[in-house]
């Protein structure tokens, strides 16, 4: 987009927060809620709003240039998504679910729940450094324009070879079709039409056109053997008797062959705009419209204008960065001695008040605690102050009775907090709500409040749109710069003075004939450690380099290529009908869709990206099998463009008998190469109750005992590395499953909207729209909607074949060739039974912890309706 628009959008995304800043001071006004009811409108009320603000951020992040506003708008993003994670976190709490559904608050809006969408990649994905890209994918993507320059050239020229090539190639075919004859029988027909032959030659010296082709005859036989065609054959007449050919009846002959062709043709193409004509009427009257699948959250951008994007800025933060070091330069050659000498009058000007004021001298601010800039802050003793103190006996006592006092006082706030914080937990246990005091005392509201109050003081008189190349402004970094240099030099000052300081106490004691005593320097404190200190870790690969490890990883075919998949691929609709369908407790009784899942993956992914947002380190995606668990691992994979290690139990058991080497290189790479997605396939076999006979040779559960203490503990805060698997069968492993994944998610059973969206995907790729009637796809999502996404495309690819393609002008599609597929066969498929579906969600309840929220809940209301 143009600077134009970028500027414009900015000022409206800045009055978009104010609007929301002060939404959120009239809530602070709010007294406590009892209503849970009025509690979720306001809570999701709140979450639609910073919603929009983070996706606008979102664009911003990525399209902002300058650095001191791009540092704005990096604080303002982190801020919104961490608030944007509480307030989903509390609306989970108030849905007792995992899936949150906030229709009216979308209504009055305006939006669909696509908009609820949080992750825009590449707007929040994680740069590695250019050296590990470059490992990661053998060549270099990070170079100088020169290098650049060079390599655009270089695939230039192979572009210009290949299209000679093919040119050379497509020339040789026409040569032959050219040089191709379709030559009669001459023992069979009387009638032999010989090409006229034409002199024709062609060669490419440079590529392999030099060597000649073979010409290619062609044999046809167009005559049927009928009685109205007995007079072109030579079993109708002798060639002696070809003068004695009736002439008007071979005439006759082909004039009615001529008019027949015609009338078939004329009724043909007539039809076909008569059928043409009734589909645009009907597409007029809205009878037939053109389906396509909507891709609301397709990239529009490309990868090259990413990289252009990053290379500006990284090019202006090599400016910013030479424009600091060039002014901290000046400033220290042009101001630093007169910095230095009113730094030292400063202080001497002090000497003399206190000695003017008291007769003595100020004890000489603490280095530890800042030095003279104590003095500029007013935070030392006034000479008034000073010699109160100084008068006053039994000063040791007076200083312990002032540090009791100040501790009592501690220990009462730290009490009435306690209480405080007490009182608040009965309140939310008992359903009340102070939504007031929540958004007052929010850390990232105060925050996010605070970065835009700055902004409005110090951006107030600078004019953006005038700074279309996105310079820095360099009357801040020379105010900055200043601010830095009289600190350290204050530093330098405050050791001089300090010397002056000694000699001009050692003449006062002279002068009072008293004994000089010098100052002793205090010592910075050492930080007692709590137990015993940890010994260093040995690095069993000290002595080797990255790649080295990532290569042997890779050879042991871990490290594993992935198809580039985006969150369009999984293709599923939302649930908007949960939130019409609550009962008396205002809890949705419509399980979710498959597109809602969309959603608590996304949330799980912010943690990956470039904002240090919370997130779990471990993932399970459960469902039946052909339920897409492993296009959403992929999607993953690719939307944070993480390194992809494969530890499923059929790849490391070829490390089994060194396993802690293995371990130690695994998440030594992933640490380094991160973002990584660690990934199990049928994660349960890990934790097999039973392991049966065919799987004891590669000992599944070889990671069982490692996986907790070996990979996810080791794993930090800020790491961007998570443990992903994938299960058909849950409930075949021990209760240890479930712990180990701190979030697992579970694939609902397809609805009529995500079978729809499926048929109408994938039919309408396969084949062209036109021959296809519009009912089909509804009759098909009505009839197979309990299949699962696996078996839908499966299905489309079988019958839709490419002789079954060539026959849709002819013969249009009917939804009774997909029930062939499905029952007509011998190798019949029905859908999942209903038990098994019961089956997962039994399990999923057991596993999840909204889910037994929800069961206590429940349990709780019972037992008051009984006894009332």
């Amino acid at each position: 987009m143009s600077f134009t628009f970028n500027h414009k959008f900015w000022v409206a995304t800045r009055k978009d927060i104010q609007n929301l800043i002060k939404r959120q001071n009239v809530l602070k006004k709010m007294k406590p809620i009892q209503d849970p009811v009025l509690t979720y409108k306001i809570f999701s009320q709140l979450y639609v709003l910073y919603t929009e603000v983070v996706n606008k951020l979102g664009y911003l992040y990525s399209n902002t240039f300058q650095v001191q506003k791009r540092q704005v708008i990096n604080g303002l993003v982190d801020t919104a998504l961490r608030r944007l994670i509480e307030l989903k976190e509390e609306l989970k709490r108030l849905e007792l679910s995992e899936y949150v559904y906030m229709d009216k608050a979308l209504i009055a809006r305006k939006l669909t729940p696509h908009d609820l969408v949080i992750w825009r990649s590449p707007q929040f994905l994680y740069r590695r450094p250019p050296e590990l890209q470059d490992i990661l994918y053998e060549h270099k993507i990070f170079m100088d324009e020169e290098a650049k320059l060079n390599e655009q050239s270089k695939i230039l020229a192979k572009i210009g070879e290949a299209i000679i090539i093919i040119q050379a190639h497509e020339r040789a075919r026409r040569a032959r079709l050219y040089k191709a004859a379709i030559k009669y029988d001459k023992k069979k027909y009387l009638i032999v039409r010989q090409p006229n032959k034409v002199k024709y030659t062609f060669s490419h010296n440079e590529g392999p056109m030099s060597i000649p082709v073979k010409r290619t005859i062609f044999n046809a036989n167009f005559i049927k053997p009928t009685e109205e065609c007995k007079y072109l054959t030579e079993s109708g007449v002798d060639a002696e008797d070809e003068i004695e050919i009736d002439e008007n009846e071979l005439r006759r002959l082909k004039d009615e062959a001529a008019l027949k062709i015609q009338t078939l043709w004329r009724e043909f193409s007539t039809l076909n705009v008569v059928r043409q004509k009734i589909k645009i009427k009907q597409t007029i009257y809205g009878m037939k419209l053109k389906r396509k699948l909507v891709k609301p959250h397709e990239r529009a951008e490309s990868i090259m204008d990413t990289y252009k994007k990053e290379m500006l800025k990284k090019k202006l933060d090599e400016d910013f960065q030479n424009l600091i070091e060039s002014e901290n330069t000046r400033l220290l050659q042009e101001r630093s001695p007169w910095i230095m000498e009113d730094i030292s009058d400063h202080i001497r000007a002090w000497f003399r008040e206190f000695y003017d004021k008291v007769g003595e001298f100020h004890p000489y601010p603490d280095a530890l605690k800042g030095g003279t800039v104590l003095v500029v802050i007013n935070e030392t003793m006034e000479p008034i102050e000073f010699s109160e103190k100084k008068n006053k006996k039994n000063a040791a006592q007076e200083k312990a009775k002032q540090k009791e006092k100040a501790k009592q006082e501690r220990q009462k706030e730290k009490q009435k907090l306690a209480k405080e914080k007490q009182a608040r937990k009965k309140m939310k246990e008992a359903g009340i709500v102070d939504i007031g005091y929540e958004i007052s005392s929010n850390k990232y509201t105060v925050k996010m409040e605070e970065i835009m109050e700055k902004y409005s003081t110090d951006w107030k008189f600078i004019d953006e749109y005038l700074n279309k190349h996105h310079e820095a402004i360099k009357e801040w970094v020379t105010d900055k710069e200043l601010c830095q240099i009289h600190k350290d030099l204050r530093l330098l000052v405050d050791e001089y003075m300090r010397i002056e300081y000694e000699l001009l106490r050692k003449a006062l004691a002279a002068d009072l004939k008293k004994k000089y005593r010098p100052t002793k320097a205090k010592k910075p404190k050492k930080k007692k450690g709590k137990g015993k200190k940890k010994k260093a870790v040995h690095d069993m690969t000290g002595d080797r380099t990255l790649e080295s490890l990532y290569d042997e990883l890779k050879e042991a075919k871990l490290i594993e290529k992935f198809d580039h998949k985006t969150f369009d691929n999984f293709v599923s609709e939302f649930n908007f009908v949960a939130d019409d369908l609550r009962d008396e407790n205002n809890l949705t009784t419509l399980g979710p869709a498959r597109g809602d899942i969309k959603m608590v993956i996304q949330e799980c992914m912010l943690g990956m990206g470039e904002f240090g947002v919370d997130k779990p380190k471990s993932l399970c995606i459960v469902g039946p099998p052909s339920t897409g668990k492993k296009l959403l691992s992929q999607i993953i994979a690719s939307e944070i463009d993480a390194l992809f290690i494969n530890i499923s139990p059929e790849k490391i058991f070829q490390f089994a008998e060194d396993l802690p080497y293995f371990l130690h290189v695994l998440m030594k790479v992933a640490r380094a190469f991160q973002p990584t997605i660690l990934f199990i396939e049928d994660a349960h076999r890990v934790f097999w109750k039973k392991i049966p006979e065919d799987q004891k040779g590669i000992n599944p559960r070889m990671l069982q005992k490692s996986i907790a203490k070996k990979i996810l503990k080791p794993i930090k805060k800020d790491d961007r590395i998570m443990l992903l698997g994938t299960s058909d069968v849950p409930w075949t492993a021990k209760p240890k499953f479930k712990k180990i994944f701190q979030k697992i998610i579970l694939i609902p059973k397809s609805d009529y909207g995500s079978s729809f969206l499926l048929w109408l995907e994938f039919v309408s790729q396969t084949a062209d729209q036109d021959v296809i009637d519009d009912y089909v796809y509804s009759a098909l999502a009505k009839t197979f909607q309990a299949y699962n996404s696996g078996e839908i495309v499966n299905n489309v690819e079988t019958t839709l074949n490419i002789q079954r393609r060539l026959e849709l002008r002819q013969a249009s599609l009917e939804p009774e060739e997909f029930v062939d597929h499905f029952i007509g066969g011998e190798n019949s498929q029905l859908p999942l039974d209903q038990k098994i579906v019961d089956k997962y969600e039994n399990w999923y309840k057991k596993a999840n912890k909204y889910a037994k929220m929800r069961k206590k809940f429940l349990a709780k209301q019972q037992a008051k309706q009984k006894k009332k």
